[in-house]
């Protein structure tokens, strides 16, 4: 039976190299995936803060007074989010392009932080891409789906930060060699 197992792990190896070789680009780094990453992250905040804001102004709390103005505020704050919203989908797009090779890795999971990382990933890929289509389509006024946006919109933003937290967190040694252009961190995205 053991040598069953290696010779699958050898050959899914053997192919998953492959693979990561065919998709081998000079612009995919640890640096691009740093670089994009801030810019996707700033454009997340900025839309969690607008959002908040946006929910507080449809569901006010009783014991948290909001500035009434200068009136154009919440359209301010509601044309930032969709402007900056919609921006992050080619750079989403972007980043996905850079890590891509990264799901060939082999094998996919050495160590447990490995599964955390694979599992937050998972998460933050699928809510931001289902977070800006949301709002795209919330523009646009079309509900294809049968639950309610800006329950679901505002619950789906407190996974995906959550799931920016927990990939901050465990990407943080490639984040801190690659912030400001520094050599020596792994080949990690």
């Amino acid at each position: 039976m053991g040598s069953l197992t290696e010779r699958l792990s050898n050959a899914a190896g053997a192919r998953a190299a492959a693979v990561r070789q065919a998709l081998d680009a000079p612009e995919r780094t640890p640096r691009t995936a740093v670089v994009l990453g801030r810019i996707v992250g700033a454009g997340f905040a900025v839309c969690f803060l607008t959002g908040i804001y946006s929910h507080l102004q449809q569901h006010p709390l009783s014991w948290l007074p909001l500035p009434t103005r200068p009136v154009e505020l919440y359209q301010w704050t509601q044309g930032i989010h969709v402007a900056v919203g919609t921006a992050l989908l080619p750079l989403v797009l972007a980043k996905l392009w850079v890590v891509y090779p990264r799901l060939f890795a082999w094998p996919p999971v050495r160590r447990p932080v490995d599964v955390v990382e694979r599992v937050s990933v998972a998460v933050l890929v699928s809510t931001s891409l289902l977070q800006i289509v949301m709002g795209v389509l919330n523009t646009f006024q079309w509900y294809p789906w049968p639950f309610s946006f800006v329950r679901t919109h505002w619950a789906l933003a407190w996974v995906l930060v959550g799931a920016i937290v927990v990939h901050i967190g465990v990407k943080l040694p490639v984040i801190v060699a690659h912030w400001r252009g520094l050599r020596g961190a792994d080949d990690g995205h």
